[in-house]
């Protein structure tokens, strides 16, 4: 099992306001950790960076650790994507990565997509799908054409050589059936969330298995095969009825509350909410069903790393080797 982290969105925690600082500090002390990877989100309508150029800015200061950089089909183009993805692969010496986000934020894709707002989910997932057909076809192929309901281009080409074979991977998430068989047809890595509610842990599992199951399914008619990445938050404590308390409180308190349940909350329904023997023995379980990566958001976030280094890493049966904190 892969280990991987959220950069942060911004500033303001544990008392460091400078959204730069707090991203670099992060990554950082999760590469000392022996993280693998980071997803840089991407927020148009906000005070948040701009994922790309943040994650530049964080790859001078890393040398070891993945960048998944957020891309919207919509407001940028297959092409650009494929060029600045290349270009970050240089930089990284193969360390870039993409999540495509479909689009859900109608006011994002019309103000920063102008006007790219597309009603039905099933078309969002065309245009999904011819996004990535170009932008892999640019990094894998001599020339390109497409002459697509969203997309056209005529013998197209990228110069530019990647270090990444064949090509920088792909994670996204969907839970719509048109969506998963995109996926599963063009990425690499499938991105689950758990159902909220840590007190639902063990419902929440055997649900996320389920879908495992079906997504092999589905794979398997394609004759491929996906690696399972799943989005979860930790909350560690000295005690399992320490951690469940304070889990309670959080998710009462983001009841109705749509940027403090995004900002983590929602992720406590991936049951990592107990003692570092507790949270670890979960994540094992979760290896054993077939998930190999987890994408963490930690409560607190910086404390909650360094005590997920030095107390559950070390009891993962999951992961063979870990860099010492």
């Amino acid at each position: 099992m892969r280990l991987g982290c959220w950069t942060p969105l911004r500033g303001g925690e544990e008392g460091i306001e400078d959204h730069f600082e707090l991203a670099r500090l992060t990554l950082q002390k999760a590469e000392a950790l022996g993280f693998e990877t980071s997803l840089v989100a991407e927020r148009f309508i906000g005070a948040e960076y701009e994922a790309w150029i943040l994650a530049t800015a964080l790859a001078q200061h890393t040398s070891k650790i993945q960048l998944i950089v957020a891309v919207h089909p919509g407001i940028i183009s297959p092409q650009v994507a494929a060029k600045m993805g290349a270009t970050l692969d240089n930089l990284t010496k193969g360390r870039c990565a993409i999540n495509i986000v479909n689009g859900w934020w109608r006011e994002e894709m019309d103000t920063y997509g102008n006007g790219a707002w597309l009603d039905e989910g099933e078309a969002r997932y065309r245009r999904m799908d011819e996004f990535i057909e170009v932008m892999t076809g640019l990094w894998t192929r001599d020339e390109v054409s497409l002459d697509g309901a969203y997309y056209r281009i005529d013998k197209g080409r990228l110069p530019q050589k990647l270090c990444a074979r064949p090509h920088p991977p792909i994670y996204a998430a969907s839970r719509s059936e048109i969506g998963k068989n995109v996926v599963a047809r063009r990425c690499q890595s499938w991105f689950v969330d758990a159902p909220p509610g840590h007190r639902q842990w063990r419902e929440n599992f055997a649900t996320i298995e389920g879908h495992l199951r079906a997504m092999d399914q589905r794979c398997a008619a394609l004759g491929r095969k996906l690696e399972y990445t799943l989005n979860a938050a930790v909350l560690c404590a000295d005690t399992d009825e320490e951690a469940q308390g304070r889990a309670d409180e959080l998710e009462e308190r983001a009841r109705g509350d749509r940027l403090l349940m995004a900002g983590g909350v929602k992720g406590l329904g991936g049951g990592l909410v107990g003692s570092p023997a507790t949270i670890a023995a979960r994540l094992d379980a979760y290896a054993e069903i077939g998930v190999g990566c987890v994408m963490l958001r930690f409560l607190p976030a910086l404390d909650g790393m360094e005590r997920f280094g030095r107390e559950v890493a070390p009891l993962l049966r999951s992961r063979i080797a870990l860099a010492a904190p």
